[in-house]
């Protein structure tokens, strides 16, 4: 076994050993057979979600068993608050993992020696697990404690195991994991409270054990237990009494044992003896006998239940003398190991607040700077706000603004903008607010009173940033250049990486109005991500991947932007940022692009919720307008009148933000549809004269004004030319495709200028329509299996993985019964399927490692598995195969050339025999025709067709009588009898003459 040793880059860790035994099972536990049989049934993820004391660690433990009774490897981790950090949780993953056997963490230590965010951590520990040599179970317990960012980096993970691998996962909520791509399908199965209650059968099971115990309404597991346990004391119980009445039971020498364990999450000998006590050496044996909520993990490791940990702490606060005391000891051992969190709850257990203020204030810059804004909120919100002080308040808000708090965020900051300690700061975050809100004059007028409020370099940087986009969006670009260059240099000198970032995307942001060429703003975008990445800001990244799909989009490059959204969203899965709702609009206006309006209505809608979750409001008026123009196109008048209405009354709150060019000429579209001209045109001209306009709705209204021209006038040279310019500029006439019905009089006028109605390029995810598939060549004679993706080289480095791609390139779409007759032989053995489960996982990982793979190259649908329809797939054999009936001389030329030897001659299974002797057939019969066909115009080419047929099969008299006359008649008599005599040897050899 190959144990992981973490880098340095990760929080020191030193409360577990590397893997986690499996829970011993309880006294008298229940086994739930018939739950056992529901998570038997083949889903590759279980997630037991219910509230505490539903028997959910119970359950994995029973499943845990049964997979190691099976012989299947188990992973088993217990996650504690500290997993709430992506970083420490892919470390204890990792550290869990290294228990199966032949795990080799290479993928998972390049990537975390490469440094950056832990986002790509997640897909890097799936592939190391997804090229073990077996298949494994990995239980992971108690996800209630992560935060958003975990429990979606853990989702991510679990969404990237490969064939054969399962997954166990046990908490009190579902969502934050984001497993809806896997329970759409089909690979969840879900066990809520109403399933892990005790049946009535088990009920009266576990009461037969029980005399005079009778069963509660809701079958509750550990109300079952207690309500037994207090039957059996002679009185009724709640559960923190009964623990704390278990407690006082014990003898006295474990007092201060017990006082120690109260500031403990996790209870081992070395912990107690690093508070400065040693504990007796019975200590485990005699509380697990008292028949407290502890588990043990059967490595010296006892997990206490948080029913136990409260009264234990409410034990603690009746000794005064000894709480104070061990409760700092406990904080600091926390805060050395990394674990804030944990070193403020004890900070403030002993009373000592000024020490976990302290704490709150070292832990925050690194928290924000890392975007773990989560963790900080919950520090914060661990201390009352009135003793945070004015610094940490603001951070408070600064983690309201970041989950979308915008209207209780700007409360608290109106009262601290005031204080001359944080006014600079109060004012940049004042400044987000407004910006959310498309109010760019009230931006402007925030960041330049936070610049008069003498703020340090950090601030100042962030403040100059708001400064350069407020002017950028007011139509003053000149000024906001020097300024955002400015600010550039100030946060390079002074090394805030993070900001530098920021300010690369602001550089995008302010050519967003001016027709800056593609590859100038490619450049600037690309720049800005190695940034973000650099700085451990992965995700956000997000608002960039979104613009560059805009562009694609309007330079006719779909596939590319259907690519930069696959990406966006990735991000996004792994924790969502204030920026999703541009993400989703960005997939909506692609949705439309290819004729999919009503997914682009959903996109829409979507984003529209996202968008008032985080308080950006000035989206709200342009989703509604698309949302509006949607219902019109499928003639739902009423909902358009809705939306409309509702856009309208979005854009009249907030009069004078930068989106009112677009509003223009949205209500010019619509006065054009309902045969308005004169109002079309109004407003249309007036969205034109917006600086601020996009180059989308230019585009279109530039077509539209032209279209609403009458028909017995010229259409305007300035308007043609405007237009014309435009399209020119962009490469493609890809916003247009929305008008392209309404606006077929003008491409009458104008023919040539528009494309073909309809988008043949657009394409749909996940397959996209029309796009440029992928190359996947694959070379199977001559020697071994060799793959190039797009020209690239891939290596397989396991055999059967390779022959799995073989036999599915040959042959097409296979059931799993197909592969396992095809690669072992066939059988029944459940070994046998996993077999062929592991290798479609390790060749899945494989391919999706080459350049350009953003989709799952080896997929599973309706029963089969099959090569992605994304690749084009190109085969050596299959040259061959297609060749044999045509009578095309270039066609069977291609084979012959394509045959340089036999069908993967060193794989010894039967069906490589039998395609090998098919493929040697096929070839032969393609050289004949071949050499017939040339005989006489090629002479030569014949004479190659038929010295292959020959060393084939050296029997073929025909072919070596022809091979013979062909050399006569080329005037080499002597070689033609030489060639006579070497097939007559031939012949009789082959014979046994």
């Amino acid at each position: 076994m190959t144990l992981f040793q973490p880098s340095t880059s990760l929080p020191p860790v030193g409360r577990r050993p590397p893997g986690q035994q499996l829970p011993a099972p309880l006294p008298g536990e229940l086994t739930r057979t018939h739950l056992l049989a529901e998570l038997a049934q083949g889903r590759r993820l279980a997630a037991l979600i219910a509230p505490a004391g539903y028997g959910k660690t119970t359950l994995l433990g029973q499943v845990a068993r049964a997979a190691q009774t099976q012989g299947q490897a188990v992973a088993w981790l217990t996650l504690t608050p500290e997993e709430a950090d992506p970083t420490r949780l892919a470390g204890e993953l990792s550290r869990a993992c290294a228990a199966l056997p032949g795990f080799q963490p290479l993928a998972f230590q390049t990537a975390q020696q490469a440094g950056g965010p832990p986002g790509p951590l997640a897909a890097a520990l799936a592939r190391d697990l997804n090229d073990l040599p077996h298949n494994a179970l990995l239980v992971v317990d108690q996800t209630e404690v992560l935060g958003a960012a975990g429990a979606a980096w853990l989702g991510t993970l679990l969404g990237h195991l490969g064939e054969g691998h399962r997954a166990a996962v046990a908490g009190f909520d579902l969502g934050p994991l984001r497993l809806g791509r896997v329970l759409a399908q089909g690979g969840l199965k879900l066990l809520d409270s109403e399933k892990l209650a005790f049946t009535p059968q088990e009920a009266a099971q576990f009461c037969a054990g029980h005399p005079g115990l009778k069963a509660p309404a809701d079958r509750w597991p550990l109300g079952l237990a207690l309500s037994a346990a207090g039957a059996e004391l002679g009185s009724a119980l709640t559960p923190q009494a009964y623990q704390e009445e278990l407690l006082q039971a014990l003898p006295p020498h474990l007092d201060e044992l017990l006082d120690a364990a109260a500031v403990l999450p996790v209870w081992t000998t070395a912990d107690f003896r690093a508070l400065g006590l040693e504990p007796p050496g019975d200590w485990a044996c005699t509380l697990l006998g008292a028949g407290l909520l502890l588990r043990a993990h059967g490595d010296g490791t006892y997990w206490p239940h948080d029913l136990l940990l409260s009264a234990l702490r409410a034990r603690l606060d009746r000794r005064p003398q000894a709480r104070p005391v061990l409760s700092c000891r406990g904080a600091a051992r926390a805060e050395a190991e990394g674990r804030p969190l944990e070193a403020l709850r004890l900070y403030l257990q002993a009373g000592d607040t000024p020490r976990a203020l302290d704490l709150a204030r070292r832990s925050a810059p690194a928290l924000e700077e890392g975007w773990a804004f989560d963790v900080l909120r919950q520090m914060l919100d661990s201390l009352p706000y009135a003793a945070l002080g004015p610094d940490l308040q603001v951070k408070l808000c600064l983690c309201l603004l970041h989950v979308g708090e915008v209207v209780r965020a700007e409360a608290l900051l109106r009262e601290l903008r005031d204080l001359p300690e944080v006014r600079a700061e109060t004012l940049f975050l004042l400044s987000v607010v407004a910006s959310r809100r498309g109010d760019s004059a009230r931006q402007l007028a925030l960041a330049e009173d936070g610049l008069r409020a003498a703020p340090t370099d950090r601030v100042r940087t962030r403040l100059m940033r708001v400064q350069a986009s407020a002017l950028n969006v007011l139509g003053r670009t000149a000024e906001a250049l020097p300024i955002a260059h400015e600010a550039l240099a100030l946060a390079q000198d002074t090394a805030q990486h993070g900001e530098r970032a920021h300010l690369l995307a602001l550089l995008n942001a302010l050519q967003a109005f001016t027709r800056t060429p593609l590859a100038e703003r490619e450049a600037v975008i690309q720049a800005g991500v190695r940034a973000y990445h650099r700085a451990g800001l992965a995700p956000a990244c997000t608002r960039l991947h979104a613009s560059l799909a805009y562009l694609y989009r309007l330079h006719g490059r779909l596939q590319d932007a259907w690519t930069e959204l696959r990406v966006a969203q990735a991000l996004e899965d792994q924790g969502p940022t204030p920026d999703g709702c541009l993400v989703l609009e960005a997939q909506g206006d692609l949705h439309r692009a290819g004729g999919d309006d009503r997914a682009a209505q959903t996109a829409y809608e979507a984003a529209l919720h996202r968008a008032e979750a985080q308080g950006i409001t000035y989206l709200q008026d342009t989703l509604a307008y698309k949302l509006a123009e949607l219902a019109l196109h499928a003639g739902h008048t009423a909902a358009a009148h809705t939306w409309l209405t509702q856009a309208r009354s979005w854009q009249y709150e907030q009069p004078g933000r930068w989106t009112g060019g677009g509003a223009q000429f949205y209500e010019g579209l619509f006065a054009a549809l309902r045969g308005d001209p004169a109002a079309a045109t109004r407003h249309l001209r007036a969205a034109l004269s917006d600086p601020r306009l996009g180059l989308e709705e230019q585009v279109r209204a530039q077509a539209w004004l032209l279209h609403l021209t009458p028909a017995h006038q010229p259409l305007p040279a300035e308007g043609v030319g405007a237009l014309k310019e435009l399209l020119t500029f962009l490469g493609s006439a890809a916003a247009l495709h929305p008008d392209l019905s309404a606006l077929a009089p003008l491409q009458a006028r104008m023919p040539g200028l528009f494309p073909a109605r309809g988008n043949p390029e657009a394409p749909t995810p996940p397959a996209p329509a029309g796009a440029r598939r992928l190359p996947l060549q694959v070379t199977l004679l001559g020697g071994g299996v060799r793959v190039s993706v797009d020209g690239t080289p891939l290596r397989l480095a396991h055999s059967k993985p390779a022959e799995l791609l073989a036999w599915l390139a040959l042959h097409g779409p296979a059931t799993r019964e197909q592969l396992v007759d095809a690669l072992v032989g066939g059988g029944t053995e459940q070994r046998h399927v996993e077999y062929v489960k592991v290798s479609v996982r390790r060749l899945r990982a494989a391919l999706s490692e080459a350049p350009g793979v953003a989709f799952n190259p080896l997929e599973f649908r309706a029963g089969q598995y099959l090569l992605s329809e994304a690749f084009e797939v190109q085969v050596d054999a299959v040259t061959v195969r297609a060749a044999r009936h045509s009578h095309d001389p270039a066609v069977l030329t291609r084979a012959l050339d394509a045959y340089t030897g036999p069908l993967l001659p060193r794989l010894d299974s039967a069906w490589a025999d039998d395609a090998r002797l098919e493929l040697e057939e096929d070839l032969i019969a393609c050289a004949l025709r071949l050499a017939e066909l040339v005989r006489e115009d090629d002479p030569a080419l014949a004479t190659r067709a038929y010295r292959r047929v020959l060393d084939l099969d050296p029997l073929q008299e025909e072919a070596a009588q022809a091979l013979v006359e062909l050399t006569e008649e080329g005037g080499r008599a002597g070689e033609a009898r030489y060639l006579e005599r070497v097939c007559q040897r031939r012949l009789e050899e082959g014979l046994g003459a």
